[in-house]
């Protein structure tokens, strides 16, 4: 509202109060002198005159899963006038919100407009709706609320957008030749095998010393035959942590265990398909307890160990060693392998 409408505004409120303030004029003069200018009425103009104009819009509207869009909220609202959000700020069951800033500017003619900007991610798939969020705003000493428009979404994430990608098929190649087993070579392999395997044993134990053992909900199982594309992603990941070096240097190894939590914790909310934003160790464990399949609850003590190791080194400043921070990044790789499914056909085989 421009300062014309808004002077306009106060003059026909004030029009239509003057009758009253004229009755009040007449019964102090009659009166002598008497009690003069009492009973004046008040006039209360109304909030709504002074509402801001609000509006929502995402960017892009058609999304994959687990990939990230920006909405925005705006409020443009004139002098005097305060415009926030009302706390907490939900969008709907299927959107996280990862975070958000805001910013003012100018609109023009004492009005401004303010902006807010949401990082949010989906976790549900089709045609979906971002719930309308509340805005307060306070004018003449009272408050008020508007709500902004819905925004309609398109969440996809379909396995053939994977697989039938012509990019990632192989190209055509000749047959080869299979080769024919004999058992001869094979217990000739074996006897060679074992003897080199002690060497290498030994040898591995002496330069591996500071690599401890599986976390408990490891120790059952044997790594599976296979590592599905979630996994493998986190594993690459891993490997670079190991390949920068964050981990050997005193001054970065504290990044380094961040940069390790943060790989878990992604990798963990891609596997269970649950948000872990804002949530601490311990609810993200009580949430993936509430989730998981039956038979991979036991592993998860071994999460629930790892993340609470590395809290220490994150949160209380807890110093380690290079060999400590290396136990911890095998720890990790175990976690990934041991939370893996597996294909059909396939087990996990009993460790003696």
């Amino acid at each position: 509202m421009t300062r014309a409408a808004f002077g306009t505004a106060i003059a026909c409120v004030a029009a239509l109060a003057a009758p009253a303030w004229g009755e009040v004029g007449s019964a102090s003069g009659s009166a002598s002198g008497s009690a003069s200018g009492s009973g004046a009425r008040v006039v209360q103009l109304p909030v709504d005159i002074a509402a801001p104009s609000v509006s929502a819009a995402a960017s892009p509207t058609v999304v994959r899963l687990g990939a990230h869009f920006t909405l925005y909220v705006t409020a443009t609202f004139a002098a005097g006038v305060e415009v926030n959000l009302r706390e907490p700020v939900v969008l709907g069951p299927a959107f996280e919100v990862r975070r958000r800033l805001s910013e003012d500017r100018p609109a023009g003619a004492d009005r401004t407009t303010r902006e807010w900007q949401f990082d949010v991610m989906p976790w549900e798939l089709g045609e979906l709706q971002l719930a309308p969020i509340a805005i307060t705003f306070t004018a003449f000493g009272r408050a008020g609320q508007l709500q902004t428009n819905a925004v309609p979404m398109k969440i996809i994430g379909d396995l053939g957008d994977l697989v039938d990608d012509p990019r990632a098929l192989r190209g055509l190649a000749r047959p080869a030749g299979l080769w024919t087993r004999d058992w001869l070579w094979i217990w000739i392999a074996t006897a060679t095998g074992a003897a080199a395997g002690v060497v290498a044993s030994a040898l591995w134990i002496a330069r591996r010393r500071r690599r401890r053992a599986m976390p408990p909900g490891a120790a059952g199982f044997a790594r599976p035959v296979r590592v599905d594309m979630t996994g493998e992603r986190a594993l690459e990941q891993l490997l670079a942590i190991e390949r920068s070096g964050v981990l050997d240097r005193d001054a970065d190894r504290k990044a380094g265990y961040a940069e390790m939590v943060e790989v878990i914790r992604d990798y963990l909310a891609q596997r269970y398909r649950i948000a872990i934003h804002d949530r601490t160790s311990s609810e993200l464990i009580d949430r993936l307890q509430s989730v998981a399949p039956a038979d991979e609850l036991a592993g998860l003590g071994g999460v629930r160990a790892w993340l609470a190791g590395c809290d220490l080194v994150k949160y209380s400043g807890a110093r380690v060693t290079p060999a400590e921070a290396g136990k911890a990044l095998d720890d990790a790789r175990a976690l990934i392998v041991t939370t893996t499914p597996q294909h059909p056909g396939e087990r996990r085989t009993e460790a003696a």
